[in-house]
């Protein structure tokens, strides 16, 4: 998946916005030099004018088709994995007696919640890995002595920055 969050996916981004600008800024300023000759009355010297900005388009295309490959190439191989997230996996390891989810703004992380009347709310939070495709418990068994509280901890010692919340069918 894309992240933003990541220095490596933030630096092709910022790498391949940088070439597609000096690529196109080439191709458009370089375009009046030679005037409106056609191909065939291009002399020696317009040849050696056009030499360095065609070797900018050259090289900057090469540089933005390996920027965008290197983006576009770890999502594509991801793909079967959140598939199999998306229509197996999601809701596999769901308690029978869980009341409520809260799923995070990309939904790989779930706090299975349920009320216990003398303790307040059970919570069990899980992350979902796309590359061993399982999930993982991050804490099992915490009482929260109110509903409301769910979401401040979530946010705070979770990282959860939206709440996504789904009452499974009883």
């Amino acid at each position: 998946m894309f992240n933003l969050g990541n220095k490596k996916h933030r630096t092709c981004l910022i790498l391949l916005i940088i070439s597609l600008a000096i690529l196109l800024f080439t191709f458009f300023a370089t375009d009046g030099l030679t005037g409106d000759k056609e191909f065939s009355e291009y002399t020696q010297e317009d040849w050696s004018i056009a030499m360095f900005p065609l070797s900018i388009i050259v090289v900057s295309g090469i540089s933005t088709l390996v920027f965008t490959l290197i983006i576009i190439i770890p999502m594509m191989l991801m793909h079967p994995a959140l598939d199999d997230y998306v229509s197996k996996r999601k809701f596999a390891d769901i308690d029978s007696d869980t009341e409520f989810l809260v799923f995070d703004h990309n939904e790989f992380k779930c706090a299975c919640c349920r009320s216990v009347p003398q303790n307040g709310v059970w919570i069990a939070i899980k992350e979902y890995d796309l590359k061993t495709k399982s999930w993982s418990i991050l804490e099992e068994g915490r009482y929260i002595d109110n509903a409301d509280n769910v979401f401040p901890i979530l946010q705070k010692q979770y990282g959860y920055d939206e709440f996504k919340v789904f009452y499974p069918p009883n």
